[in-house]
């Protein structure tokens, strides 16, 4: 069975899909994606995810080539395609074709493509028994040169921090900006839990307001769980009770080691825990219902 891609508004093998060389996501990383997640036939948030990749688009000025409905539509179409129930789907959207050496003009149009591969969640290993972060001297990219809120392709300096990160034996990256301060993972938000409540960096102050991070946030706060969003010296890592990592493949990731020191007791804590159960209730829960009314087709 052929792998299908959704590119320009068509279902295009994935043996023969083909963008042009002088594309500015590939000369410059000059456009913005999304990371969706389907469970069951449903895409979880599927119009959250949808309306943050409206605003990164006119956050570069970058006019989207299609309305809303009809990514959604192409998500369907794509899942369909490929008979994928659950997986992992990528939107990308760049300025289109242009010119080495032109930086500002692009001859347009824009270049869409979504792909989607099988998914069924992490090892249950990394769950279970948590992962290692490594503290970076390697600085997150200032707002004032480039808006934490706009989920930008150009993520050079993402990919070098997780090989740093990998090299020193950790799973993921954390962040620090200008003044070291916690901000983000290279592809996650951060949460430490200090006795018995929750602490994340602002966003999108501090990193990317993730769709993980929102629905954490709306699960701790109905069981009565405090959340604050504040600034977080680097120590407070080292000292929190526990810490844990989200966004839409990692789910709830339990942090356990951190600098090669243990978090807390070196193992997931009873709040992570309890999270991460009722995030993944949340997530079968709203993907079966947008299954059930058709979303698993795209439309909404």
């Amino acid at each position: 069975m052929p792998v299908w891609v959704h590119l320009n508004g068509r279902l295009v093998a994935e043996g023969e899909a083909r963008v042009s060389v002088f594309d500015r996501g590939f000369l410059y990383g000059d456009g913005v994606f999304e990371s969706l997640r389907a469970v069951d036939g449903g895409v979880f948030r599927r119009d959250r995810h949808l309306e943050r990749l409206r605003r990164s688009a006119a956050g570069i000025g970058l006019d989207l080539p299609l309305p809303l409905p009809g990514f959604a539509a192409a998500i369907g179409d794509l899942l369909a395609a490929n008979r994928l129930r659950d997986a992992r789907i990528r939107v990308t959207v760049t300025r289109g074709a242009g010119r080495p050496g032109e930086y500002v003009e692009a001859e347009g149009p824009a270049t869409v493509v979504l792909s989607a591969a099988g998914f069924a969640g992490l090892d249950p290993a990394l769950h279970r028994d948590g992962v290692a972060v490594a503290i970076l001297p390697r600085r997150q990219i200032p707002p004032e040169a480039l808006d934490p809120a706009i989920k930008s392709i150009s993520r050079l300096s993402s990919v070098l921090a997780r090989r740093e990160a990998r090299d020193r034996g950790a799973f993921e990256a954390i962040l620090l900006d200008g003044g070291g301060n916690l901000t983000e993972g290279t592809v996650s938000n951060l949460f430490l839990v200090r006795g018995g409540r929750l602490a994340t960096p602002p966003a999108p102050a501090d990193g990317l307001p993730g769709i993980t991070r929102e629905a954490v946030i709306e699960l701790a706060r109905a069981a009565s769980i405090p959340v604050a969003e504040e600034t977080l010296p680097a120590r407070a890592l080292l000292e929190a009770d526990e810490v844990f990592l989200t966004n839409t493949s990692w789910e709830v990731l339990p942090v356990v080691r951190a600098e090669g020191r243990p978090i807390g007791g070196g193992s997931p804590g009873p709040v992570t825990q309890d999270l991460f159960q009722r995030y993944r209730e949340m997530l079968r829960r709203e993907c079966g219902a947008a299954a059930a009314a058709g979303d698993e087709g795209g439309r909404p």
